[in-house]
């Protein structure tokens, strides 16, 4: 079971670090063409990053049960993708 706990916050974390990278790709892409879209885009990742790492954090340091920890990352994501919408949308 610790090996696979280890496992996951390896994982976590390369997640946290690769949609870190793209989130502030697309903010730079941003700040590069002033289309909105892509900021939208970078919040939407950013989002969608931060709130599973923090919902993994939440689950296993908080002790929340594995269902209510899979609809908050859910809620999540749908919140990220939302932004993202909003951003396509806009543009």
């Amino acid at each position: 079971m610790e090996a696979l706990v280890a496992l996951l916050v390896v994982v976590k974390v390369l997640a946290l670090v690769l949609g870190g990278i793209v989130s502030l790709m697309a903010y730079r892409a941003y700040r590069r063409t002033r289309m909105s879209g892509l900021q939208y885009f970078a919040v939407g990742l950013a989002v969608i990053t931060l709130g599973t790492v923090l919902v993994g954090a939440f689950h296993h340091l908080g002790g929340a049960s594995v269902t209510l920890g899979m609809v908050l990352e859910s809620v999540i994501i749908c919140a990220g993708f939302g932004v993202m919408i909003i951003g396509l949308y806009r543009t």
